[in-house]
């Protein structure tokens, strides 16, 4: 998990999202996230079950959810907004919304908006993310009141409930990259390919994919915290050598990690863009 996505002493921010800026491995964070839609259609995962989003959809992220944008349409389009934990609580403190505070949730947290609540929380959005200095903190603060107002208000869209296997194979993953398919699906009582079906199913991805991506991800919290032997970051990380690192690494981005492992960190954490 990375510690923090906000830099500095920012205690909430919003940025638009547009197809194809997406963050090509799972991630979780510190921060309260919320999406909202305004146009197209997407899916995520998030802790191993395939979520889908259309215009109007208002998702909360909270601290530690896994979660990674899998699919875009090309005219997808969305509004982001992430909160530091210590604003979360104060809105506790005054009394103004104790679900906010909430940790990691059972369900997925997500609403149909309707579409005139809709549009004009995503004016805020683009209000707050227009500012900076204390009008954006208080800008932030009351964005963080709105969307959960909204939230409380929106119809549920009915999404299918999540196989657990899957949430427990994501889980394992998490907590250690390295584990192979064979034991995962041992942990979770169903055979490699049982397990491997349903994964894809919920999610759309594979798990070894899945697993490359986790430990991917790990890879690049290693070099931001100033690992650069890049045989020893594979190792670390889960891979079985320096040359399957390699192989995945270029998969995903396109290059090897001696070239291209700098500007990947870099967008991976500039590409809320």
């Amino acid at each position: 998990m990375r510690a923090s996505i906000l830099d500095g002493t920012t205690r909430g921010a919003a940025w638009h999202h547009r197809s194809g800026r997406r963050m090509a491995v799972p991630h979780s964070h510190a921060e309260l996230e919320v999406n909202l839609v305004v146009e197209g259609r997407a899916a995520y995962v998030i802790d191993g079950r395939r979520v889908e989003l259309a215009a109007d959809h208002l998702l909360f992220l909270h601290p530690e959810e896994e979660h990674l944008l899998v699919a875009e349409s090309a005219d997808f389009r969305m509004w982001l907004a992430v909160w530091r934990p210590e604003l979360v609580a104060a809105h506790v403190r005054v009394g103004l919304d104790p679900a906010a505070a909430a940790g990691h949730p059972a369900e997925v947290q997500l609403r149909q908006a309707p579409a005139e609540a809709a549009r004009r929380l995503a004016r805020l959005f683009a209000d707050v993310a227009a500012q900076d200095g204390v009008a954006r903190e208080a800008g932030a603060t009351y964005l963080l009141w709105r969307c959960r107002a909204v939230f409380a208000a929106a119809a549920d869209p009915g999404q299918r409930a999540a196989h657990p296997a899957c949430a427990r194979a994501s889980r394992l993953l998490r907590e250690d990259p390295g584990l192979p398919v064979a034991a995962v699906a041992a942990q979770v009582g169903l055979t490699a390919d049982h397990l491997e079906r349903v994964f894809r199913r919920e999610t759309g991805l594979g798990l070894a994919a899945y697993r490359a991506r986790l430990r991917l991800e790990r890879a690049l919290g290693l070099w931001e915290s100033g690992t650069t032997d890049l045989t020893r970051l594979a190792l670390d990380c889960g891979f079985g050598s320096y040359s399957a690192f390699q192989r995945a690494f270029r998969a995903r981005y396109g290059g090897s990690p001696s070239e291209l492992m700098p500007r990947v960190a870099v967008d991976d954490r500039v590409v809320r863009g």
